[in-house]
């Protein structure tokens, strides 16, 4: 039996029945929720809904659990970084052999250096040790559309949400092939499922929520979803939500705040390829704005 397993037993043994209050907050923070069938996120009637995360009141399976350590061991895309911080974590994420870690990070490393071949070798090694192994197969979902195989990367970020549907970031490698699609209500759809995992704390679920809701009217929820995601993009590593938020704020006829946003662009990704057509169309729009009056 795995060290996570064997967690999971003494979790088990002495944790209360799903829905009741935990008196104070348990003492290993790293235990995993007593089921994988538990809700995630209370449904809009339950009472602790407007206060989750108030201390003494949070059901067991929604106690905040401490995920610094899943950091070092799924982060290698900004997907699976990001959902790392997810307030709650399953089971089989918990669990992952050893061997299947090594394998995760060898193709992790490869995929980062434009190996292609190679990361994938290492991916599908990995997900052959540890078929539940969710951030592997979004990372060889990522590695496949590098390679032009954009079926096989789906079918891979699929199978990550099939074998983790609490994982967050399953969902936003699916929205982004529905995004490549123009299939906009497929990300709508899709970053709800995200959002509902994780409601505060995602920049990427806000990204492709506020995408979705621009191409197919909204331009209000656009706006709002957009702003969540750049005050939560702490360290600018969502450049593009300012070309969308130039987008929403052209189509609001607000040219200034497009202006705006077009600069936040150039600050953070100057060396963009498309940075030469956007300091063109800023320079236009500069001079247009100079002559309103």
């Amino acid at each position: 039996m795995t060290v996570g397993a064997l967690a999971l037993a003494f979790a088990l043994l002495s944790l209360p029945t799903f829905g009741q209050t935990a008196p104070q907050p348990r003492p290993n923070p790293l235990i995993p929720p007593p089921s994988a069938n538990d809700p995630t996120v209370p449904t809009p009637d339950d009472p602790l809904a407007g206060n989750i995360w108030a201390a003494g009141s949070i059901p067991i399976a929604m106690m905040p659990v401490d995920t610094t350590w899943l950091m070092a061991a799924e982060s290698c895309n900004s997907w699976t970084e990001s959902s790392a911080h997810s307030p709650t974590v399953s089971v089989v994420r918990l669990d992952v052999p050893k061997k299947a870690s090594s394998e995760y990070q060898k193709g992790c490393s490869a995929f980062k250096e434009r190996k292609l071949e190679n990361a994938e070798e290492h991916e599908r090694n990995a997900v052959q040790i540890y078929p539940s192994y969710a951030a592997a197969w979004v990372v060889l979902g990522q590695i496949l559309e590098a390679e032009n195989k954009p079926d096989d990367g789906r079918q891979a970020c699929s199978q990550a949400r099939s074998v983790d549907p609490n994982y967050v970031a399953p969902y936003l490698c699916l929205a982004d092939f529905a995004a490549t699609e123009d299939n906009w209500s497929e990300v709508s759809i899709l970053s709800v499922g995200a959002l509902s995992l994780d409601p505060t704390g995602n920049t990427y679920s806000f990204f492709y929520a506020a995408d979705a809701a621009f191409h197919l009217g909204d331009l209000e929820k656009a706006e709002h979803d957009a702003q969540n995601s750049i005050q939560l993009d702490k360290w600018h590593h969502l450049a593009r939500v300012h070309l969308l938020m130039a987008q929403i704020y052209k189509a609001k006829q607000d040219f200034i705040k497009q202006a705006a946003e077009l600069r936040e662009y150039l600050k953070i990704a100057p060396n963009s390829a498309d940075s030469s057509g956007i300091k063109t169309t800023l320079a236009q729009l500069e001079a247009k704005n100079s002559q309103q009056p």
